[in-house]
Order: C-alpha cells, then sequence, then structure tokens
C-alpha cells in the first residue's frame, strides 16, 4: 500500500492531500445478513355452530315468503302480457272490421239472431240479401270491439277475425266448423230455444196484425 501510494505521488496521479483523505475516509459497515422470513401460520377455522330451532324456522319463512313474491310478480308479468296482447287483437279487430264490415246503415229489416259471448241471443237487422249470405256460409256475425252490436263480415275477414279471437266470431256457418251452434257455452240450447220462442213470437204478431187489418 505505502508503495502504491508512493508510485502515485511521484507520478503526480494524486497529491499529499487526496492521499490523507482517502486514508482518513471510514471504511463502510459490511451490511447485515437477511433475517430468515417468519413463517405464516394458518389461521384455524372456526367450526359453524348448527341453528337453533327458532333460527331455522326463520329461514324457511324467509324462503317461503321469497317463493311467494316471486310468484306474485311472475302472475302479474303474465296479467299485464294478457292484458297487452287482449289489447292488440282488439286494436287489429276493429281494424279489420271497419275495413270489411257489410252491415252499414242503412240496414235491413230482416233479424238474423246470434248468441253472444254471456250466452244471451242477440238480434241484427240485415238485409235479405246478406241474410242469405249468414245462411250459406258466406258471411259471419262477428264482433264489433267497443260496440254493443255486432257486425256482419265476408268469410275471408271472418277467417282472419277467427283467427285473432275465436271468440270474436259470433255465428259463422263456416266449411270447417259452424260456429253459433253446437260450440256455443253452456247457455246456448236455452238461448237457441229463446232465439226460436222469439221468432214464433215475431210470426205470431204479424199474423195477429195482418188479421186485425183484413178485419
Amino acid at each position: 500500500m505505502q508503495n502504491l501510494r508512493d508510485k502515485l505521488l511521484k507520478a503526480g496521479l494524486v497529491t499529499e492531500t487526496q492521499v490523507k483523505k482517502a486514508l482518513e475516509a471510514p471504511k463502510a459497515a459490511p451490511r447485515p445478513p437477511p433475517k430468515p422470513a417468519r413463517p405464516q401460520h394458518a389461521r384455524p377455522q372456526q367450526q359453524l355452530r348448527p341453528l337453533s330451532e327458532t333460527e331455522l324456522q326463520a329461514e324457511q319463512a324467509f324462503r317461503a315468503r321469497d317463493v311467494e313474491v316471486s310468484e306474485a310478480r311472475r302472475k302479474e308479468a303474465a296479467k299485464a302480457a294478457e292484458a297487452k296482447a287482449q289489447s292488440e287483437r282488439a286494436r287489429a279487430l276493429r281494424a279489420l272490421v271497419q275495413k270489411h264490415q257489410l252491415t252499414q246503415p242503412p240496414v235491413g229489416e230482416a233479424q238474423f239472431h246470434f248468441v253472444r259471448r254471456s250466452g244471451k241471443v242477440g238480434r241484427l237487422l240485415v238485409t235479405s240479401e246478406i241474410q242469405q249470405l249468414l245462411e250459406q256460409g258466406a258471411a259471419a256475425v262477428v264482433e264489433n270491439p267497443g260496440q254493443p252490436d255486432p257486425v256482419v263480415l265476408p268469410a275471408e275477414a271472418a277467417k282472419e277475425a277467427y283467427r285473432l279471437d275465436p271468440r270474436s266470431v259470433f255465428f259463422w256457418n263456416g266449411p270447417q266448423k259452424p260456429i253459433g251452434f253446437e260450440d256455443v257455452p253452456d247457455a246456448a240450447p236455452d238461448a237457441a230455444a229463446t232465439a226460436a220462442a222469439d221468432a214464433a213470437a215475431d210470426a205470431a204478431a204479424d199474423a195477429a196484425a195482418a188479421g186485425s187489418v183484413e178485419g
């Protein structure tokens, strides 16, 4: 070390002051070795205690209530969907009636009987030509949504009305399945009998009126 210092001084590479500072500088302390990592001990899992009878009953009641709420929501959604579909069917049927109805004023004098949705017998004043179309199955009595009285539609339009809502067709002597005869509600036999009685009463009244005129 001494020879190296003398050589550096003689060569003029360092000064005496630099050599003194280098000798006086403290040596860096060696770094301590890294501490070993502490082993991580797993926490013991807590043992779940069994539920008490009261807690079990509360949990069962909560699940039952959840099922009831879900079922109520499902029924509400189904009810709203059915109401929407019914409104759409009524709108489509109303447009069909406005486009194809045959019974427009002035109406005829022939009374044509039909059975409503409620099972009650209704009457419709039509011309003799329309009455013949109804009897031949070339026309049908169809509900007019939003109106008290139905209308008469040609067979093709009646077929579309039946597709939209089968219950909207009150009478149709169709080629495949006549409507307004055997497939009416339970009150239909009484309604048919009432219709026949009404027709007989009308005929008797006409005969009586004719007799009084002759007299």
